[in-house]
């Protein structure tokens, strides 16, 4: 594979790392008002089984929005270091 390949391939990466993060925010925000529903509509029941997943489920995405944060800083540095091989634009 020749340089500018791996820097396409790279470039594409990081765009999908890029939007698979926009994807998870949204998906963390729709689960809070999803939660503030929930929380209204059982107001006064016990049972809260159900507002709970939805917290589980906030807390495992939050983990997800840092891996792939951390990817993709990751794939940066790694961009940034091919560029620097032999002067390679993009």
């Amino acid at each position: 594979m020749s340089a500018a390949e791996l820097i396409s391939r790279l470039l594409q990466a990081k765009a999908h790392l890029d939007q698979a993060g926009q994807l998870i925010r949204t998906a963390g925000s729709e689960l809070h008002q999803a939660r503030a529903l929930i929380q209204a509509a059982l107001q006064g029941t016990t049972d809260q089984s159900t507002a709970a997943m939805v917290d589980r489920s906030s807390q495992q995405l939050g983990g997800a929005g840092v891996a792939v944060g951390q990817s993709a800083g990751k794939l940066e540095e790694i961009l940034t270091r091919v560029r620097g091989l032999g002067g390679l634009g993009n």
